[in-house]
């Protein structure tokens, strides 16, 4: 890759060309990497639901040292406290550049410096175009989100899902949790049908949305949820074990159960979940989490169902008179 000029018209357009996260994510990893010569270590932290209130997470890193969640906010009210003109911070023989939407500080770039070497003159280079990957990311953050429920949409599931498996977003994780694997939960509105055809979908689009509100604060920010179609979810979240992914789906199950909708009154949840691991294509992980889904559906609803705990033949669709959904 080469600088076809100093202002890096050629480098932004690289960045808007890409049309997608993780496409994007490693074309400006490659960018960065080309700008330091391959002499300085760097990392990119950033909160990717575009949520000031969150931690930023881990895009890349090439960093030595391991940075703590008490570095990294540390950090970021370190940067809220400069003067909206700084492009970038010198701290602890560290570049350290804002990562601005709308002037709120989502993250930052660091770049280690080789003994007091400052990073001039491509400092605005960089700022320039750490800038416009936000910018991007932030068209395409938009572009995948459900309007009802603000939830990620389904056009961008099996790109989630795709990237997980292939570990392309493995760095996103939390720093020290290399251990935990990552599963697939399907939730479902249990006899949604007859919330519509009692009290409209106007109420019935209330009680999704509000639904989308309980899942989206009960989970972390390195966890992706979506609106999978109508009333079913689908979440992808990291966790330690089988045990400790059903604990947290049950007490988000046990929330939504406790919580009251407008003239409706109470709504459960059914959802069936598994583990990916050993999963070829997308499709084969939402049969899997959908046949755990149908279980928990055909056993009484209002329950959490782990797609191994089945330990039968993948299930053949039961035709019968009963309306499970």
């Amino acid at each position: 890759m080469t600088i076809a000029t100093q202002c890096g018209h050629e480098l932004t357009a690289r960045l808007l060309d890409q049309k997608s996260e993780c496409a994007l994510d490693a074309c400006f990893d490659k960018i960065l990497e080309h700008l330091t010569q391959g002499n300085h270590a760097y990392a990119l932290l950033f909160c990717k639901q575009f949520t000031p209130q969150q931690i930023p997470n881990t895009v890349f890193t090439y960093l030595e040292e391991t940075l703590t969640e008490a570095d990294i906010e540390s950090q970021v009210k370190r940067l809220e406290k400069l003067k909206p003109s700084v492009e970038v911070h010198y701290y602890h023989r560290k570049g350290i550049f804002p990562a601005k939407f709308e002037n709120n500080i989502l993250g930052f770039l660091v770049i280690e410096l080789i003994e007091d070497e400052l990073i001039s003159p491509l400092e605005s280079l960089i700022a320039h175009l750490l800038n416009v990957f936000v910018k991007q990311l932030s068209t395409l953050h938009y572009a995948c989100i459900d309007p009802l429920s603000q939830l990620l949409n389904r056009q961008t599931f099996e790109e989630k899902v795709l990237s997980v498996v292939a570990r392309d977003n493995h760095a996103a994780m939390r720093q020290g949790y290399a251990e935990r694997r990552w599963y697939l939960a399907m939730l479902d509105i249990d006899n949604f049908k007859g919330v519509n055809d009692t009290f409209g979908h106007v109420i019935g689009d209330e009680v999704i949305l509000l639904v989308a509100q309980l899942l989206k604060s009960s989970f972390r920010a390195e966890d992706y949820v979506f609106r999978y179609g109508g009333e079913e979810f689908a979440v992808l979240f990291p966790s330690q074990c089988p045990t400790t992914a059903f604990n947290g789906l049950e007490r988000i199950r046990m929330l939504i159960e406790a919580a009251r909708f407008p003239q409706v009154g109470s709504i459960t949840v059914s959802g069936g979940f598994v583990a990916l691991v050993n999963i070829g294509q997308t499709s084969e992980a939402v049969h899997q989490a959908d046949q755990a889904l149908y279980y928990s559906k055909q056993h009484g609803r209002n329950k959490m169902t782990f797609f191994d705990d089945l330990n039968i033949a993948p299930l053949e669709p039961i035709h019968s008179d009963i309306e499970l959904f």
